[in-house]
């Protein structure tokens, strides 16, 4: 009896104990999850702040719309402490507040300090929707700095910044790439595969896309442009996390002998032509069928000479008309998403 007595406070201490201990894990989690919200509520409240001014002062001085030009949006620090909770947290909210801050300054709207309802933890947004994603901090207006080599001078390390926060990659965000092999259209092929490096913008520099050639068109013998284009098809961050991706090309960075004259709006390369080279291949066969001509039949066979040569001119033109696109390892490229790309 007293054996079973035992057994059953035994067994009701260890059901107590469970008790207790789900009771303390609970209020752990609870005690988390307000930090993290009053954080995220703290920073929200000052980045909206410091967006509401940023975005009122563009406004009067007609500078276009963005939030990267503002440095307090990408260190989204400012008025940090430790007392609010977790920085990552902190930060969030506030690019979360600055940009809904910024954007009811620059429309000059009234001034509202209210949170947003469910406001929860957004992850990292990379570049802006209505920004050009640039190594030099998001002005559509400018190009990279670039080096004597012809890449941009950006850090190409890949930005660890984001820790396990999820990467949100908008709509339209446009990305600068770097290849990372040899790619024309004389050696490659339909369906080759191929790796880019992202030098920008820096939220994400050094992840990588994965990409594979989708169309080539050798330049023709008769007025044919060659053509190149591309299909992206993911993107990673590191072995652990990557996702899905499309988007389209939109300018190939120039380099000497790439032979690329522009990007159309379907997003593919289009060569050069070989017409300014080949008038001047025009104009010397056709001088050098005139002196001939004049040297063997004098006046008339200068003129029967003149039309053989040019004759000769045009044939040559024809066989070299156009030019092979040749994109060089490290040559960048610049690219649109073609929808949201989330990153977990």
């Amino acid at each position: 009896m007293s054996m079973k007595r035992n057994i059953s406070i035994f067994a009701l201490s260890i059901i107590l104990n469970c008790f207790a201990m789900s009771a303390v894990f609970v209020q752990t989690n609870l005690a988390q999850t307000q930090d993290s919200l009053f954080a995220l509520q703290r920073g929200f409240r000052t980045g909206y702040s410091d967006g509401y001014m940023a975005g009122y002062r563009d406004t009067i001085d007609s500078v276009a719309k963005s939030y990267s030009r503002h440095s307090d949006y990408s260190k989204a620090d400012r008025a940090f402490s430790k007392d609010y909770g977790s920085k990552e947290d902190f930060r969030d909210g506030y690019q979360q507040g600055f940009e809904s801050g910024y954007d009811t300054g620059f429309e000059r709207r009234s001034f509202d300090a209210n949170l947003p309802s469910g406001l929860k933890r957004r992850g990292v947004l990379v570049g802006e929707s209505q920004n050009l994603a640039t190594a030099n901090g998001g002005d559509p207006s400018q190009k990279p700095d670039y080096g004597p080599n012809n890449t941009a001078n950006t850090n190409t390390t890949a930005n660890q910044s984001y820790g396990n926060a999820i990467v949100v990659i908008p709509r339209d965000t446009e990305l600068i790439l770097e290849l990372q092999e040899d790619l024309s259209t004389e050696r490659s092929r339909a369906g080759d595969k191929f790796t880019a490096k992202i030098v920008a913008p820096a939220e994400i520099a050094g992840a990588t896309v994965e990409g594979r050639i989708n169309k080539i068109t050798s330049p023709g013998r008769i007025k044919r442009r060659s053509q190149l284009s591309f299909s992206f098809d993911r993107i990673i961050l590191n072995d652990n996390r990557w996702s899905n991706f499309s988007a389209i090309l939109t300018e190939v960075m120039p380099v000497k002998g790439d032979n690329v004259r522009l990007v159309d709006t379907e997003g593919t390369a289009i060569g050069q032509s070989s017409l300014k080279s080949d008038a001047v291949k025009i104009g010397g066969a056709t001088t050098g069928g005139l002196v001939i001509g004049a040297v063997v039949g004098g006046p008339v066979g200068a003129a029967v000479g003149a039309g053989m040569g040019a004759a000769f001119g045009v044939g040559a033109v024809v066989i070299e008309r156009g030019k092979h696109i040749k994109l060089n390892r490290n040559q960048q490229m610049r690219i649109k998403t073609a929808y949201e790309t989330q990153i977990h």
